[in-house]
């Protein structure tokens, strides 16, 4: 199942490269999977991704196919358990990494672990997401991670390049601000490509779950007294959201 939802992936998104060869600044994108996981038996999960996946993808990360990857286990949220992603500011050398991975799971060095991995996480949604506006440089989103990161996931109208506009002028000046104090890592803000009902992505990293819980608990009130009317317009658009916070593993 994951494999063939793969593959659409990659006859969707290459149109996707040819647009985004047209801009003069690279973006980021992210190919992330959430999974749904057995939850007594997510560690085996963890320690198959770390032996039969990661030495691949550090690969593909030295060969210069993917600028990162990562895995992370669910600290709170709903119903997704794990996240894995890979990122890349290249198309064209995303979708042969994608690729390869596929064929790197079948081989028979790894399909038997693979096959184990998929029973404990027998379920997930895909999602391909590309960077909007963010703290780091394009080829950074992803790559060095802070331990923690609480993820934002929003549902929104047909006004959404609006709320990326909101998010631009308004929200940037104070997450970057934010950055500087030490209070997050950094943060990103991207957009749906494909996947489900989300349609934006606000990502923080954090030290640990206490300081995102600090910085989540004062933004909204920042927000309101930098612009209230845009603030508000912002919740208008994207009206409801899931917030997760991801412990990274790897």
């Amino acid at each position: 199942m994951r494999i063939c939802i793969l593959l659409i992936f990659a006859a969707f998104l290459f149109p996707v490269a040819a647009h985004g060869q047209s801009q003069e600044t690279p973006r980021a994108t992210v190919l992330a999977t959430y999974y749904r996981c057995v939850q007594g038996d997510a560690a085996r999960a963890d320690a198959i991704y770390k032996e039969h996946v990661v030495p691949f993808l550090k690969s593909e990360q030295a060969a210069g196919r993917i600028t990162a990857y990562g895995y992370s286990r669910h600290w709170s949220g709903s119903d997704w358990r794990r996240l894995e992603y890979v990122a890349g500011t290249d198309m064209d050398k995303l979708l042969d990494s994608r690729a390869a991975s596929i064929k790197m799971t079948q081989s028979p060095e790894h399909s038997k672990a693979m096959d184990e991995f998929d029973r404990i996480c027998s379920s997930h949604d895909d999602y391909v997401w590309r960077s909007v506006a963010s703290s780091l440089t394009p080829t950074a989103i992803g790559r060095d991670r802070s331990p923690f990161a609480m993820s934002t996931y929003y549902v929104c109208g047909p006004q959404e390049r609006e709320a990326d506009f909101i998010v631009k002028t308004v929200f940037a000046p104070i997450l970057n601000q934010r950055v500087k104090d030490g209070m997050i890592a950094s943060w990103t803000w991207q957009e749906h490509l494909i996947g489900d009902k989300y349609r934006r992505i606000l990502v923080l990293d954090g030290a640990d779950e206490k300081a995102l819980m600090k910085n989540w608990a004062t933004l909204q009130d920042d927000l309101e007294k930098a612009n209230a009317d845009m603030t508000r317009r912002f919740s208008e658009i994207c009206y409801s959201h899931s917030d997760y916070i991801w412990e990274m593993v790897r």
